[in-house]
């Protein structure tokens, strides 16, 4: 393994928006950026790139099973993404719509180059010469200014279709089907060009999330400005931070105190974060020591620069020996995005959205050779194929017994306003 080198930087921000668009050459790139996200006290990555794929592994039979086998022998930290149709090896559940963007169930790769940002100075996995010529190249990148061609999205389920679907799935709850439900809907546009790394420096400036990705593998990409992390793993911690509860942001810093007082008092969404938290608990409790899960902070409230959100945070003691798939596979998909009882619903999720969710509701993130990670929940995204010229955003929520129609279609555009800025698009 070769020493790292280190550079400092004069300015950051550039620097950044030119490593990803010289790393966008490469068919596989993932970047994960915290945005400096003070909030986050658990994040240890500021800014990593990881270029080109030296060896990978993606979906089998058995994904989590060649995953770990793959995490045993790389050597290195591997990067890469679970898809949420992952569902299908983890339960007796199927996939029946059709993918629209193509990103396999599972990849993860090993990259050939590690460009890292830590307290202003900019690391190489690359010794001198080679590193100064990596960085000499990418100082030498000039930012492109793109003006995006005017995008119209439309919706694969009609706003009146979405509002029957709600009563009926509060029907089912009424009768005790299941507690809640993620519903989702997609938007999408046909015949589109965009610039991949354009529309993510747009999202990303706006979101500010401190779980953002880019990923590109071949001619499909992800531009992700998730504020959710999935689970993570520190020695013998874990931790998941599921987000169930949505407010907008206001004008003002008192209007922007009294929306986050507005959103803690709400009986709906903290009755919404609770059930996750829940679920949550008994997912980690899978992997732990027993007597060991506990809820750190319950119906924290956190702002970002598009919305409050409503945030708990549960952790445990994982179980001596336990494998680091076996941990994931315990907890995927994630019940933020999911709902209660999973499998139910996960199977109810199939009957009543019309699209493939894919890499949304997936994870993107890292993995190294002691069996640590950090994987994001894969929301707040755009999926974009150049080869097909199809673009996808998928929005959702939660939705309980006393969830008003309206309201959650209301919350649905909400979620999905950074990423029509970002695309300078409407939906038609």
């Amino acid at each position: 393994m070769a020493e790292s080198t280190s550079f400092k930087l004069a300015d950051i921000a550039l620097f950044k928006r030119q490593a990803l668009e010289w790393a966008a050459q490469f068919p596989t790139v993932c970047l994960l950026d915290s945005n400096d996200y003070k909030l986050d006290r658990y994040s240890d990555v500021d800014w990593i790139l990881a270029i080109d794929a030296l060896d990978f592994v993606s979906d089998s039979s058995d994904s989590f099973d060649s995953l770990q086998k793959f995490i045993d022998t790389a050597g290195e930290r591997v990067f890469g993404f679970l898809s949420y149709d992952l569902k299908n090896q983890v339960e007796r559940l199927t996939s029946v719509h059709p993918d629209h963007i193509g990103f396999p169930l599972m990849y993860f790769f090993m990259p050939r180059y590690i460009i890292e940002i830590k307290d202003g100075k900019v690391h190489f996995n690359r010794n001198y010469p080679e590193s100064f010529d990596l960085y000499e190249r990418i100082m030498h990148v000039q930012p492109k200014d793109n003006i995006s061609q005017a995008i119209l999205l439309q919706s694969r389920t009609a706003k009146e279709k979405y509002i029957d679907n709600v009563q009926k799935i509060k029907e089912q709850i009424r009768v005790g089907d299941f507690y809640e439900i993620n519903y989702c809907c997609e938007f999408f546009s046909e015949n589109t060009l965009i610039d991949p790394v354009d529309i993510f420096y747009k999202l990303n400036s706006r979101a500010k999330a401190p779980m953002s990705a880019f990923f590109r593998l071949g001619e499909r990409y992800l531009l992700c400005a998730s504020p959710e992390r999935f689970i993570k793993k520190t020695g013998t911690q874990i931790i998941s931070q599921p987000i169930k509860g949505t407010i907008r942001k206001g004008q003002t810093a008192f209007e922007n105190s009294e929306l986050q007082a507005q959103l803690l008092a709400s009986e709906k969404e903290r009755a919404e974060n609770v059930m996750i938290v829940d679920l949550v608990r008994n997912d980690l409790a899978k992997s732990a020591v027993t007597g060991s899960v506990i809820v750190e902070e319950l119906f924290g409230i956190y702002e970002f620069p598009t919305v409050h959100q409503m945030i708990s945070t549960v952790s445990a003691q994982i179980q001596e020996a336990i494998r680091v798939t076996d941990i994931i596979r315990s907890a995927f998909p994630m019940g933020s995005m999911t709902g209660a009882p999973k499998v139910e619903v996960m199977k109810n999720i199939e009957l009543y959205e019309e699209q493939r969710r894919g890499l949304y509701s997936g994870s993107v993130g890292y993995i190294t050779p002691e069996g640590d990670f950090d994987l994001n929940v894969v929301i707040r995204s755009i999926f974009y194929n150049h080869n097909t010229k199809k673009l996808s955003i998928q929005v959702g929520s939660a939705i309980t017994y006393d969830a008003s129609p309206e309201s959650e279609y209301e919350e649905l555009l909400l979620k999905a306003r950074g990423l029509l800025e970002a695309l300078g698009a409407e939906i038609n």
